[in-house]
Order: C-alpha cells, then structure tokens, then sequence
C-alpha cells in the first residue's frame, strides 16, 4: 500500500503526510512542482520515513511526498516513486496484475509496475497514449508529470482512492473538506484556475466490489 499527497501549503502537507503514514514507511520521496515554468525536482527519496522537518514548500511550489509500503520484501532506492524517464515522473498507488498488457514485459523491459506504466503511457504517441489505460487490470491512482507540456495529470480507476480539495491538496486517504476525483479519467490539473479538467476516459478492467444494479 502506499500514498500520494500533494499541497501549495507546507503545512497541510505535513498533516497529510501525517494522515497516510500508516499506508507505508518503508521508503518516501519529496519533490517541488512549479507551476510557472513547469519543471519538477526531486527534492529527497530514501528508505524508511520521511522526516517532516524536511519538508519546506517555497511559496508558489506545489509540494508532493509519496510513501511506500511495497509488495515484496525487497529495501531498493531504485523502486522508490517517482519512476522517471525522459521528462515524465509518474508516482503510483495500486498493484496491477501480471497481465498488465499483453507483450507489456517484452515492451516495457521492467518488472516494477509503476515504471511499465509510465512506459506504456509515455511512447505511445500524443494521440493514443492514454489508451492503455482501459487495458491496466489491477489497481492505480497514479500523478503524471510531462516535461514536454509542463503539466500535472491525476487519473485513477475505480479501485484505487484519490481525494482533492478546493485549493488542489489531494491525498489517498480522505481529509477535512475534501471530495473523491472521479474515476475512469485522465485530469488535467488547473494551477491557476485550482480546477481539473477531463482531458480523457478510460475502462476499469475488472473491479472486484462491484456486485451490478
């Protein structure tokens, strides 16, 4: 299990850093979005917990921490989110099946989840690229960031939580005042209007808690 929290407020961020430490403490990653020029740093990613001292919020940055509890029993920095490449970094809730996508291990060349899925979604071209998401069996909320257009995405399926608030602080687990983002969608999020826009729609492959009308 693990979560994704993000906040203009280092304050709030603390808190809700606070409220998903039992999703994991085996490692966590802390990295500074600008909304003005677009760029993303990681700012600190290591195993066990993240220090909240540590995590200061420029004004003007959004903050985004991710905390792990992994699958398997394996202590690596190199699984830690976000998985990177080429200008995109996505961080990831969920498990998803060994039958992600059929050929996804040959395509991919990675067994770790987080990193097939930012693969599959990133060299597909424009047009496409969030197709396979109808394709992903298993559970992911997911934070996309794209260099190239300077953007933040949420998208998640109906298994796996993620909840937002008025002024754009989201968290897996759900907080004071805010609402579940909808599933099935990609979000494009909004820095100057503090909104999200539908920028495309998905299938769940299978959802196991839903029992029909």
């Amino acid at each position: 299990m693990c979560a994704i929290v993000g906040s203009f407020s280092p304050i709030k961020l603390r808190e809700l850093i606070q409220l998903n430490s039992y999703r994991g403490s085996h490692s966590y990653s802390f990295s500074l979005y600008d909304p003005y020029s677009g760029m993303l740093k990681v700012i600190s990613k290591g195993l066990g917990t993240l220090n909240l001292n540590s995590v200061i919020v420029p004004s003007g940055y959004y903050g985004i921490v991710h905390v792990q509890a992994p699958t398997t029993d394996a202590r690596s920095e190199e699984f830690i989110h976000p998985a990177q490449m080429q200008g995109k970094a996505l961080w990831h809730n969920g498990i998803v099946k060994a039958n992600v996508v059929e050929g996804f291990l040959d395509r991919t060349k990675t067994s770790w989840d987080t990193m097939q899925i930012l693969k599959l979604i990133s060299e597909d071209s424009e047009d496409n690229q969030w197709d396979v998401l109808s394709n992903i069996d298993g559970t992911f909320s997911c934070l996309y960031y794209d260099e190239r257009k300077s953007n933040l995405y949420l998208f998640r399926n109906e298994i796996s939580p993620m909840f937002v608030d008025k002024e754009l602080s989201i968290s897996s687990t759900k907080f004071e005042d805010s609402s579940e983002t909808p599933p099935n969608k990609v979000l494009k999020i909004d820095f100057v209007t503090r909104s999200l826009h539908n920028e495309y729609e998905f299938d769940t492959v299978e959802n196991p808690y839903y029992f029909g009308d």
